[in-house]
């Protein structure tokens, strides 16, 4: 017999997510759910006829509820298929850019269910950030300051 494996989406089998590298002085600022010990960018679903920007702000919105930040460029691209229960996948493109956070500005979320840590941007390697990827790709950018592209 043969197992089959289905994937799982609203519209489509694809999501598209706006992220952003929060960059704050020195520091970066990373996100995750509360109580779970791994890391991931802030941001979310590109919803249809929205840009990858908008996206972002809007999401960043939702979240912190500030909107001093501002997009400053485009980092990479990292596509990433997982499961999160048995034999359904879930298949994502992740779109980041870079974002300036003004120094004044203190990052708090405004969702209970999730915190913003803001660590050194040397230590970024010391993180367990999903999808790991991503997390290559970030390490490379911050190293050039080159756009990345990770493929699975």
């Amino acid at each position: 017999m043969l197992n089959m494996i289905t994937f799982q989406g609203p519209k489509s089998h694809i999501h598209s997510i706006a992220r952003g590298l929060l960059v704050h002085g020195e520091e970066i600022i990373l996100c995750r759910v509360k109580d779970v010990k791994w890391f991931f960018l802030p941001g979310g679903h590109i919803e249809d006829g929205e840009s990858a920007r908008t996206a972002l702000l809007r999401e960043l919105h939702e979240e912190i509820g500030n909107s001093n930040y501002k997009i400053n460029s485009f980092i990479g691209v990292c596509e990433n298929i997982f499961s999160l229960e048995k034999d359904v996948l879930q298949h994502e493109i992740n779109i980041i850019f870079k974002v300036h956070v003004p120094n004044e500005l203190k990052v708090n979320t405004k969702e209970d269910h999730i915190e913003f840590v803001s660590i050194a941007k040397n230590n970024l390697k010391d993180y367990k950030i999903l999808p790991t990827a991503l997390k290559d790709g970030l390490i490379e950018w911050l190293e050039n300051e080159r756009p990345f592209l990770k493929e699975i």
